[in-house]
């Protein structure tokens, strides 16, 4: 072959390849474009709840003495009417999560012991049962379970009605503070919302009030933080699991009249996914008896003046943490599942 003819067959060859080349960028790109074309016009996947608990429970909700069909309903909302599902914080599908169930070990008894010393009562407790023990003594009384660690503590004490008391951030930290010393300040507790009602002396009683210059002692409730951007509620709409009755302040052992301490770890690791009932089903079940009243109105007639979504925690076990609608109007809250 000679060099002519060389020539002439690597310029042809060139020529093909370059041919080929473009074909193959033209056919590619147009591969691209119908691609992205074909999977814009493909109807969005639709997620899907996994359901893994199964059929989840009624919510152990309180037993409540009168039925949320015995009141008729107005919706007096910003909006004038409920959500919708995928308007913000009403998403379609919502999390249920798993409540871990603790057990007794060698060392329950022997922490309650430590505990009770820390309400000075410092003796030999009654042994009620393999789990739970009390602590008794004159006037005071401490109540332990040792499979949860959690306790209840009473004192009796005369009310004076010249003490005044601390304003509601003091109380809070107080409450805290004595808390995280006994070593029962949990994590998600400093971050939790609170709430403090003032107490007023009515006929050596303590009953709730608004104004400051008659309030002796007062109720302090720490939540857990919310999970979800949803916060934890309980069967007492103003009362937490975990609450204190002082007086005056928080700050010393002798400042209180009880404590409740009742927590569940919650797993926010472990959970499943169920389709969030709708608003409108929610208030249907409202109207038809199937929530259960918090807080009693006064007259037949409730204003809802609004709706939202939170968690239910209830005083006794319960393996689930469920969603809930909460109808709050004046004088009114109602809860009803949410799933």
């Amino acid at each position: 072959m000679t060099l002519t003819q060389t020539a002439i067959l690597a310029k042809q060859i060139i020529t093909l390849t370059s041919i080929a080349l473009v074909l193959g960028i033209v056919s590619f790109t147009g591969y691209k474009l119908w691609l992205s074309y074909y999977l814009s016009t493909l109807p969005p996947v639709e997620e899907r709840p996994d359901n893994k608990f199964g059929l989840l429970p009624d919510p152990d909700f309180p037993k409540s003495l009168v039925s949320s069909s015995n009141f008729t309903y107005s919706l007096d909302t910003k909006t004038g009417g409920l959500p919708k599902i995928g308007d913000a914080g009403f998403e379609k599908i919502v999390k249920v999560y798993f409540i871990v169930k603790s057990f007794a070990t060698l060392l329950s008894p022997e922490k309650s012991q430590t505990l009770s010393e820390r309400f000075d009562l410092n003796i030999t407790p009654i042994i009620l049962s393999e789990t739970r023990y009390k602590f008794e003594r004159q006037e005071k009384s401490l109540l332990v379970d040792l499979d949860t660690g959690n306790f209840s503590y009473l004192k009796q004490a005369s009310i004076s009605a010249t003490l005044g008391v601390n304003d509601d951030n003091q109380l809070v930290s107080d409450f805290k503070r004595f808390l995280d010393a006994s070593g029962y300040l949990k994590e998600d507790l400093r971050e939790g919302r609170t709430k403090v009602v003032l107490l007023k002396n009515d006929q050596g009683q303590l009953s709730p009030t608004t104004l400051r210059s008659e309030a002796v002692g007062a109720q302090i409730s720490l939540w857990p933080k919310p999970i979800d951007s949803k916060s934890i509620f309980t069967a007492d709409f103003n009362k937490a699991l975990v609450s204190a009755t002082v007086l005056n302040s928080a700050a010393n052992l002798e400042d209180y009249l009880s404590m409740e301490f009742t927590y569940y770890p919650i797993d926010l690791t472990t959970f499943a996914t169920y389709y969030l009932k709708s608003a409108d089903e929610a208030f249907e079940d409202l109207k038809q008896g199937r929530g259960v009243v918090i807080l009693e109105p006064k007259k037949p007639q409730v204003s809802i003046s609004s709706l939202y979504l939170g968690y239910y925690l209830p005083q006794s076990y319960t393996p689930f943490l469920q969603p809930i609608y909460v109808f709050e109007g004046p004088d009114f809250v109602a809860y009803v599942k949410a799933t």
